[in-house]
């Protein structure tokens, strides 16, 4: 699979067995024909100026399928990926975004 579109398809909350909300997010995408969901951590979504925006947070998720898929390769690309805080500085750090606390890294 060379050059993949990725289309957002929608996000929603987890709740857990007790009926409780879980602190992530699914973020769904359509990558070319093959449906991925991207877990994301609530811990993740945090700035030290509180949670990240809806928009940021989709647009992470998605910077980081392309990250998993660069690594894995497109063809053996989970379809459940999941997005913690040592993912969520990547990413930040690849989108050239501030850092989410204190100094960017340069090195990860």
């Amino acid at each position: 699979m060379g050059n993949p579109q990725i289309k957002f398809r929608g996000s929603r909350t987890v709740h857990g067995p007790s009926g409780g909300i879980r602190a992530v997010m699914l973020y769904e995408f359509s990558v070319d024909e093959k449906n991925v969901t991207v877990e994301v951590r609530e811990v993740a979504m945090r700035t030290r100026d509180g949670q990240m925006e809806h928009e940021e947070i989709k647009a992470a998720a998605e910077a980081f399928i392309v990250l998993q898929a660069e690594r894995q390769g497109w063809d053996e690309l989970s379809d459940y990926l999941v997005l913690n805080e040592g993912g969520m500085d990547v990413v930040v750090n690849r989108l050239g975004w501030n850092p989410r606390f204190g100094e960017r890294s340069e090195t990860f």
